[in-house]
């Protein structure tokens, strides 16, 4: 544990480290901590071609072809999530490569290599899975909040029992001219008229 000296002492050295000062400085120190890149604020880490990522989202959202901004997102997320696969597989074949690299560290990096493979093919699955949901429940909504336009009858209900209790929805029809209407009682056939 520090003491109170140290502590104090480490306070006022922060004050002296603020970090670039510049843009061109924070620009060059942005991507400092990132060793592999599969977790960076950036999709595209310096070596990669900004250009090939959009190109690959491009592809992406014209296959899914979005209609909002949750399914533009979850496009986006499955394009991020394959950018870094493929990343990982340039990762996997740069370990390889390196004859002095120590067996049980490769054997270690290879490890983790699959581990992080494993849950990014789950997140592009999860994801689709999501995308297709959502897809389903929104046009469920969307049916349900609409009428069938092209509709030209609803159906109705008639009910007559021998103890005089009666019950009845007629039938619909929709006019040339828009306008919803009963079929007449008379056109329906077996059901007399109700009692008054």
């Amino acid at each position: 544990m520090a003491t109170i000296n140290q502590i104090n002492a480490n306070r006022q050295n922060a004050k002296h480290s603020t970090g670039p000062k510049t843009q061109a400085g924070k620009d060059r120190t942005r991507f400092n901590a990132i060793t592999h890149g599969l977790r960076a604020e950036s999709v595209v880490i310096p070596g990669e071609d900004q250009s090939r990522f959009d190109q690959h989202l491009e592809r992406l959202t014209n296959a899914w072809n979005p209609q909002d901004d949750m399914e533009r997102d979850l496009v986006e997320q499955i394009a991020v999530n394959q950018w870094k696969l493929a990343r990982l597989d340039r990762v996997e074949a740069r370990l390889y490569a390196d004859p002095e690299q120590d067996s049980a560290a490769l054997v270690m990096a290879i490890h983790r290599m699959y581990l992080t493979q494993a849950r990014l093919e789950r997140s592009i699955s999860s994801t689709i899975a999501d995308l297709q949901r959502y897809r389903q429940e929104h046009a469920a909504r969307v049916k349900e909040n609409t009428h069938d336009s092209t509709a030209e009858f609803a159906g109705g209900l008639i009910w007559n029992s021998s103890l005089g209790a009666t019950f009845d929805v007629l039938p619909q029809v929709k006019g040339l001219d828009g306008i919803w209407r009963d079929i007449p009682r008379e056109l329906l056939g077996d059901f007399s008229k109700p009692d008054a």
